[in-house]
């Protein structure tokens, strides 16, 4: 099925925290409006009806690196490739601005998902300040 993936187009924070909510994620209200003013590209995907199915974000330096986050597809359109286009759109996108390297941090389960988009997967680390429990 194809879905039309726009590029920064006009999407409301709070429609963000809504797809964020049916993935089941927290809402992270207050976030949204800032994310979509300093990132370098977001894509989204609309139903029929208009409402926000599909949503990745892209940070970048605009040069050597970029970064996918926040890639959410609505639980009643996961399993229909619509993720994988986002993922597409964002990467083609990136290589024909002349970005050398996209980078995705997952759960392990996604393995297969990031590996069949395209990606060399390998090991690395993070530090979530946001989950991270906090000693003594």
């Amino acid at each position: 099925m194809g879905y039309n993936i726009l590029k920064n187009s006009i999407v409301e924070p709070k429609e963000i925290e809504d797809l964020r909510e049916a993935v089941g994620w927290d809402r992270s209200e207050g976030i949204y409006e800032q994310v979509l003013q300093r990132h370098y590209a977001y894509y989204t995907a609309r139903s029929a009806n208009g409402k926000l199915i599909g949503y990745v974000s892209v940070l970048s330096d605009g040069v050597a690196d970029a970064f996918l986050l926040d890639l959410m597809v609505h639980p009643k359109h996961q399993g229909t490739g619509l993720g994988k286009q986002l993922v597409r759109r964002a990467v083609i996108d990136m290589k024909q601005a002349g970005i050398q390297c996209v980078q995705v941090t997952f759960q392990d389960q996604l393995e297969p998902f990031y590996a069949m988009c395209g990606f060399h997967i390998f090991r690395g680390g993070i530090i979530d300040f946001k989950n991270i429990k906090q000693d003594g």
